[in-house]
Formats: C-alpha cells, structure tokens, sequence
C-alpha cells in the first residue's frame, strides 16, 4: 500500500484593522455654528452661545475652549475652558461657562454683553491631535454709537494752514457722523452741518476757529457728543471805539475801551504820549486797569482792554496808546485820544468816583450853608445894637 503526501501550503493574509474611532466635529445643522439666543443681541443683554459636538462616544473626554477677537482693538481673548472662566471677573464676574459631563453641548453666558465684545467668537475643540475644529461666528452686539477717544483733540494751527478733524465712532448698525459748529455758524463749506467721519478744512483763518462738535447716531438711537476746540493762530489787531472826551478837575472819570483780537492770547500795555518815555502805564491813583474776554456772541479770540482814568486832570489829557504783543507775531497798536470838554460827562466807572451831579449838589449845599451863616450872623450883630 502506498502512502502519497499531499502538499499543504498556508497562506497567509495581511489584512489591515479598520480603525473605526469618529472623529467628533461640530454640529452645522445651523447654518451659523455656534447659536446665539438671542439672535439680534443688544448691549446690556443676557446672551447665551451654544456649541454641540456630534460623534462623541462615551468614552471621549474632550474639552472646548471659548475665544473673541474683539473687533475694536483687535485684542485676543481666551474667555474659558469648560467650565473654567479666564475673563472678566471683576469686579463682578459677568461670564459664565456651562457643559454637563455627558452633554454634547458647550454653552457660555454673556451677562451682561458689553458693546465691545463685537467680533469674532470661537468655540474650539482641543485634544485633536493638532487637528484644527473649531466654529467661528461674527459677534454683532447692537448699541448705540460712542464717539471714541481717538478722535481728534484741541488742536492748534497757523492761520493759512489745512486741517482734517477725525471723529471715529463705533456702534451696531454703523454709525451715521454729523459735524458742526457750536455756535451754528457755516462750516468752510458753507452748510450749517457736514456728514463723515473727516471734517477737512483748508486754508483755515480765524473765522474757522471755535468749538466744533461731532455726533453719531444710528438706528439705536443718538450716541455721545465729542467736542473739541480749533485755535487758529493770527498776528494781533487791535479796535478801539472812539475817542473820549470829559471835563477836567470836577473829580470825575473816563474810560476807553479797545478790543484786542490774537491768538495766541497778545499781551496788553497802555502808555500815555505825555509820559516820560511813554512808560508803562500801571494801576494807580491815577488809573486803573481791566481785562475781560467778551460772550462768544460778541467776538472769539479778543479781549476788552479798558483804562479808566481816575478824577480827570488837565495833565491827564491827550494820546492814550495800547499795545499787543504775542509770541512770532509783531506788535500792533491802536489810540485812543482823552480831549477836554466844557461840561462834565457823565462817566461814573470807578467806586470812588463822586459824579458830575454829585459834585454840583455839594456846591450848592455849600453856598446855602454859607449864606444861611451870613444870614444869621447879621441878625445877631442887629441884635446887639
């Protein structure tokens, strides 16, 4: 009998595992990612962000981590881990970050939403293995405008120079800029108001100088108003009224006025052309000195120079100069002439100042007394004889 051996042959397979772990992600059913509640969230507000991972097993352990880029400054926030909040805690904590352990979904309160959390919010999935999932929306928080304090300051310029104002302003829905003047004179252009963020004037003079005031609004209703003041520097000039004329020794005053226009402030001096050397004229017995800035309805940039000239004498007569200087500018001079008249002007502008009636009433009260004196005096000399 014989034996016949078969060949056996083993074969060998390599047949790959089929990894079969998901990979979670976030759920889109929204068009948007991360869901807003409310949709249309204004400043002030309580908002609530949901994320929701899809394809998680209950073995995973994954941890989402919340960010915004906030669109004002550009600063990057990492706002909070799970349930850990990393951001505005003080003083009072107004963030708030939920997950349940075997929930799917990452949640973060906002209360109240600040106008300047607008921008960019994440929600991102961490432990990926450098494997980027995350969901980004634009944060859009509804607020009224606020002029920012990048907006252009007080400026000063030369006379004959260009300027451009800036008023930047945020808000959601962006806001609408208006400029105008205080004092609701024309603007360069010639309109009472101008829009735009950019106010530009060319060739300004001192009619352009003033207070300016920008304002923002929107559909949310009108923002803060910013203002700032444009000081326009010009050479010095000087207006004096009129001459003045009173009479002298009856112990009564005069005074001149002048209006001095410059910018920066000019400083003021008086001097009389009888003078030695035309000095200085300073306080005194003899005179007295005042300044005031006059109502913007009268005049901007200018000062009222008055010089009071105390019981008015013969020596006291003639040229009267006033002089303003201010720095790079040359002086500037105006005069105002002190001539005598024949009857007493009423000028009563000094505290001490007796006044032209006062003077005659007391004359008179003295020739009564004096002749009521004689009177008797004559009465009693008939008497004794």
């Amino acid at each position: 009998m014989k034996l016949f051996f078969l060949p056996v042959y083993i074969i060998c397979l390599s047949i790959p595992l089929i990894n079969t772990e998901t990979i979670p992600r976030f759920d889109m059913r929204d068009k948007d990612g991360i869901i807003f509640d409310p949709i249309a969230p204004r400043a002030g507000e309580r908002l609530i962000a949901t994320c929701t991972l899809v394809g998680l097993t209950p073995n995973d352990k994954h941890h989402v981590e919340w960010s915004l880029k906030r669109f004002n400054d550009g600063k990057n926030f990492t706002l909070a881990v799970d349930t850990d909040v990393l951001q505005f805690n003080q003083p009072v904590p107004r963030l708030h970050a939920i997950h349940a352990t075997e929930s799917s979904d990452w949640v973060l309160i906002f209360d109240p939403l600040d106008r300047d959390d607008i921008g960019n919010l994440t929600c991102r999935l961490t432990d990926t293995n450098s494997r980027e999932i995350y969901l980004t929306r634009f944060l859009n928080v509804i607020s009224e405008p606020l002029v920012l304090e990048s907006s252009t300051k007080d400026i000063e310029v030369n006379e004959g120079d260009s300027v451009t104002l800036v008023c930047n302003a945020q808000g959601y829905p962006a806001p609408t800029i208006e400029w105008q003047k205080a004092d609701a004179q024309p603007l360069s252009s010639g309109h009472i108001r101008q829009m735009g963020s950019q106010l530009h004037l060319h060739q300004v003079t001192r009619r352009e100088s003033g207070i300016y005031k920008c304002l923002a609004s929107n559909l949310v209703g009108f923002g803060s108003e910013w203002t700032l003041k444009l000081s326009v520097r010009f050479r010095p000039y000087v207006y004096c009224e009129r001459d003045v004329g009173q009479a002298t020794d009856f112990l009564v005053d005069a005074y001149m006025e002048c209006y001095v226009y410059g910018y920066p402030p000019p400083k003021i001096s008086w001097r009389h052309e009888r003078s030695a050397g035309l000095s200085n004229i300073w306080n005194s017995q003899d005179y007295l000195i005042e300044a005031t800035i006059p109502e913007m309805s009268i005049c901007t940039d200018c000062i009222l120079s008055r010089l009071t000239i105390i019981h008015v004498k013969q020596a006291h007569l003639g040229n009267y100069y006033i002089n303003a200087t201010a720095p790079d500018f040359p002086s500037e001079f105006g005069r105002v002439t002190l001539y005598q008249t024949s009857d007493c002007q009423q000028f009563v502008t000094h505290r001490n100042n007796k006044g032209c009636k006062r003077i005659h009433s007391q004359k008179s009260s003295s020739n009564m007394i004096f002749s009521r004196s004689i009177f008797l005096s004559f009465v009693v000399f008939i008497q004794l004889f």
